[in-house]
């Protein structure tokens, strides 16, 4: 196994030189942010004044980006793999982020607008979206977060499986394992978030969007169950990676 000087705690990183899969990937998350910073000039004071609402918006949804880019980067920086089933779910996620930029910032400014009380007092946000229509579109939405995280528990999966082939440690096959179980879970609450937007009444849809802040403890959980375990493991096999 040919190892990269730069490691983890838990994880040799097998990857070498940037790839041009990784350089294709990198311009389409940078375009998938210019699509999402992208507005329109204010043309009045009270305009340029509201952008702190569109400014909250952007933030969550690159935010977001940000983790899905850097989940991207682990796992070419761990395994180095550029097979074909590598290069066509890398695809499928890049498809995705490019498909779900204007969706996603449709949701956060119109979750924004809607608990900080602007949603009731401006006419022109409802008729853009009324509230029966918010848990269709949180149902899209969650479609569209399950996809790319399932797409990622896929990547690591494939990782796990080809365990053997890249000499993963213990603690490393651990640490994969717990990025399926992410992806996992992250599918697990967006069905779950698209039940609760359906099955409230309208005027309560879009506290379907609430449910996604379950992903921070869940994830955090898992986390530290599958550290420990790799703690372990790293101990019983005498050293650490660094």
């Amino acid at each position: 196994m040919t190892q990269h000087t730069s490691s983890e705690k838990h994880f040799v990183w097998r990857g070498r030189d940037v790839t041009r899969v990784e350089n294709f990937s990198d311009i389409v998350f940078a375009l998938s942010l210019t699509l999402i910073v992208a507005s329109s000039v204010p043309t009045t004071f009270d305009n340029l004044v509201s952008l702190w609402r569109e400014a909250i918006a952007v933030a969550m949804c690159f935010a977001l980006v940000l983790l899905i880019w850097s989940k991207h980067h682990a796992f070419h920086r761990r395994y180095g793999l550029d097979d074909g089933p590598t290069v066509l779910l890398n695809a499928v996620v890049l498809f995705l982020i490019m498909i779900f930029a204007y969706p996603l910032k449709f949701l956060a400014l119109f979750l924004v607008n809607f608990f900080t009380g602007f949603y009731s007092s401006a006419p022109e946000i409802a008729a853009v979206l009324s509230l029966d229509q918010v848990q269709w579109f949180i149902v899209i939405y969650a479609m569209g977060y399950a996809a790319v995280f399932g797409v990622f528990a896929l990547l690591y999966a494939h990782a796990l499986k080809r365990a053997d082939d890249l000499e993963l440690s213990p603690a490393e096959r651990i640490m994969t394992r717990l990025e399926v179980d992410q992806g996992l879970a992250a599918m697990a609450i967006s069905g779950l978030a698209a039940m609760t937007a359906l099955l409230l009444p309208d005027r309560f849809s879009p506290m379907g969007g609430s449910v996604y802040f379950l992903i921070g403890p869940v994830v955090a959980i898992l986390t530290q169950r599958a550290r420990k375990r790799a703690d372990t493991a790293q101990a019983e096999a005498g050293g650490s990676v660094d």
